[in-house]
């Protein structure tokens, strides 16, 4: 399934099965009051990052957050494995009428292309894993990725991608949904011509996603999100990004990643992962690695500087600040935008100090706000480390289709 920003795109999985497929957008009618957001498969050893979102008294209130267990079973990586569909009940807190279910997918994608590149993708089966992954789970005996062959169709060679059509699919009109290959694409232009935001799921996951909460009871899921899609969506309730009208840059560090997302007038305009740096985890590994240190003494390293973090931290971070000024550089002269604020969500313990470097080599000042700034906490929630819950939080935001 290939969506761009659009309102929801609905897709007919089975013949009395349908779902909805949700990406960020800046502006919009609000669909749901109620609705709860669920990270999967995102590598947190505490559990599934989710949160609840209630919409009363005119503003939008954090009704739960926490970790919830896992379902049973993995992502499929092929036709064939979607029978093996696990049951999976959240627990009462998040009994909403709606769920957004954003998953972290290897054969998934998001990112910032062109119409040719979408139709190069287009042309091709459900994408293959790289040359290493596919040599590591050939050694594990588990199945390729790949689509549902036809009867009698002879088995891909180990490590073979799947082979393209011989025709070439045409470009899918804006918004319009388009099945090609074992997924979905539905493409819209961006801001800026000839470039899309485009995010990629293959339909049989999407279909063992939907199938994932009980039917008959709630929450439905009602929308479906890559976990980049999500993430981008997060930030549309912060007061910074409403106060300046939708005008943003935005620096998100994840456990395995950092990207960066520009916005103009709430809608993107920019979406990009920073080439070779890893994400909150790379770095931590980083401090141990070159202060000695236990993973126990790493926060208080980052927060209370016993120790000068800088021989550690400042080669991890300047490759990040480097790619930080072209993103600052072609949003200011793609779309006019001139930024002296960004917003760094996600990092935790240690943003004092990027915050220093991004001032001290780009006169850039980084923010981090609490990831739940713009909601009303109900004052029975509490939550630990809340910068993990971005993803969630950002699906929530997208399946309600929060407007600015």
């Amino acid at each position: 399934m290939h969506c761009a920003i659009i309102a929801s795109v609905k897709l007919q999985l089975t013949k009395d099965k349908a779902i909805e497929l949700r990406l960020p957008r800046g502006a919009g009618a609000k669909s749901a009051s109620d609705i709860t957001g669920v990270e999967l498969f995102s590598s947190d050893p505490g559990g599934c990052p989710a949160v609840r979102l209630v919409f009363r008294k005119k503003a939008w209130h954090l009704a739960a957050a926490a970790k919830v267990k896992a379902p049973d079973g993995e992502l499929p990586a092929c036709w064939e494995d979607t029978p093996r569909q696990p049951s999976w009940e959240l627990p009462r807190d998040f009994l909403s009428p709606h769920a957004a279910l954003a998953v972290n997918s290897a054969m998934g994608a998001f990112a910032q292309s062109t119409a040719d590149a979408v139709v190069q993708e287009m042309a091709t089966g459900v994408a293959s894993v790289s040359e290493a992954s596919a040599e590591e789970k050939s050694d594990s005996g588990k199945k390729r990725f790949g689509i549902k062959r036809a009867p009698g169709a002879p088995p891909a060679k180990p490590g073979a991608a799947p082979a393209a059509p011989a025709r070439r699919p045409p470009f899918p009109a804006a918004g319009e949904a388009v099945s090609e290959n074992g997924r979905r694409f539905v493409v819209r232009p961006m801001a800026e011509d000839g470039f899309h935001l485009c995010a990629s799921l293959p339909e049989f996951q999407t279909l063992w996603l939907s199938r994932l909460l009980p039917e008959g009871r709630r929450p439905t899921a009602s929308s479906i999100q890559v976990a980049e899609s999500a993430l981008m969506a997060s930030v549309l309730l912060q007061p910074e990004f409403r106060e300046r009208d939708g005008n943003a840059l935005a620096v998100f560090v994840t456990r395995n990643a950092v990207f960066f997302a520009g916005y103009r007038r709430g809608e993107p305009v920019l979406w990009r992962r920073c080439p070779s740096v890893g994400g909150s985890l790379a770095m931590r590994a980083a401090m141990r690695r070159t202060l000695g240190l236990d993973e126990e003494l790493v926060d208080s390293v980052l927060d209370e500087a016993l120790i000068d973090p800088r021989p550690a931290l400042e080669p991890f971070v300047r490759p990040v600040l480097a790619q930080l000024e072209l993103a600052l550089a072609y949003l200011a002269g793609k779309h006019g935008l001139k930024f002296e604020r960004a917003l760094l969500m996600g990092l935790g313990a240690g943003a004092a100090h990027w915050a220093t470097y991004a001032e001290e080599s780009l006169h850039l000042r980084l923010v981090s706000p609490n990831p739940f700034e713009g909601l009303v906490r109900d004052r029975r929630v509490e939550v630990d480390g809340a910068e993990g819950y971005l993803v969630a939080l950002g699906a929530a935001i997208a399946g309600a289709e929060v407007s600015l």
